[in-house]
């Protein structure tokens, strides 16, 4: 292999882009490495955001071959980049077409780039079909619950949450993106269940963030804030609940922990 690919491929692998990008120019359309070399120029201009020179690239492959699924997913991702959304269309149907359907990581991909363009309808029919092939894929479901967002569906963002939170089982950090996506639908009663079942990768200063996020969005909700009659601070859980029974039972007044409290 020409000593300048070697060279280009080490900085591309420190992800020196225009280093990588330097070598690979040089290597002339007469190597029998140079289509090799192409594809690397492509994922360096995409890197660097040069996405009008990757797409020349692209397009100028796409001559030769023009179903290359890899070089159409970066056509599409170029177009988006560049505002072309007729283009960006244009390039989706194709890529449609010769995608395998039981390929759930393609027909996600598909859903993606209609969301990006603003087609929710088909965002959500091509992720239920690779939902279809794996009902846990947890990359889908959260595409679908983005989906739900962005289509102010709380139905869809709950049943998403709800689905992740199967899959998950409050482990680790992929349980949080489950908490926020209830959060965001005020389902706090299960943000709550959340923090109180998380495993030992949180502390304890986490927890009470999380739980203090809850009081801060209920307050919120409710327009209201929970006032002391002195400079103390009482436990989270305890705010909290006298936001509930403010909200369940219109308790504005009392006294908690010995200390006078009002709602307002």
């Amino acid at each position: 292999m020409n000593s300048k690919i070697k060279k280009g491929r080490v900085e591309f692998n420190d992800e020196n882009y225009e280093g990588a990008l330097e070598y690979f120019d040089g290597v002339g359309e007469d190597d029998e490495d140079y289509m090799y070399v192409l594809i690397f120029k492509i994922t360096c201009l995409m890197e660097l955001k040069r996405y009008d020179e990757a797409l020349f690239l692209i397009e100028s492959l796409l001559g030769e071959d023009p179903e290359d699924e890899l070089l159409l997913y970066e056509k599409i991702r170029c177009h988006i980049a560049l505002d072309e959304d007729k283009e960006a269309f244009n390039a989706l149907k194709t890529f449609e077409r010769v995608i395998s359907p039981d390929n759930k990581r393609m027909l996600l991909a598909v859903s993606q780039f209609y969301r990006l363009l603003g087609d929710y309808a088909n965002a959500l029919k091509f992720c239920d079909r690779a939902l279809e092939i794996d009902d846990c894929f947890e990359e889908a479901i959260r595409e679908k619950s983005i989906i739900g967002i962005d289509l102010d569906d709380d139905e869809m963002i709950d049943s998403c949450a709800d689905r992740l939170w199967g899959i998950v089982d409050n482990q680790g950090i992929e349980v949080i993106y489950v908490f926020l996506l209830k959060l965001f639908i005020s389902k706090f009663d299960d943000c709550l269940v959340i923090v109180d079942n998380l495993n030992g990768d949180f502390g304890d200063d986490s927890i009470k963030m999380l739980k203090s996020v809850v009081y801060d969005e209920l307050s919120k909700k409710l327009g209201v804030n929970v006032h002391l009659n002195e400079e103390v601070e009482i436990p989270v859980d305890d705010a909290i609940s006298l936001l509930r029974s403010y909200e369940e039972n219109g308790v504005c007044c009392g006294r908690i922990n010995g200390v006078s409290f009002k709602i307002m």
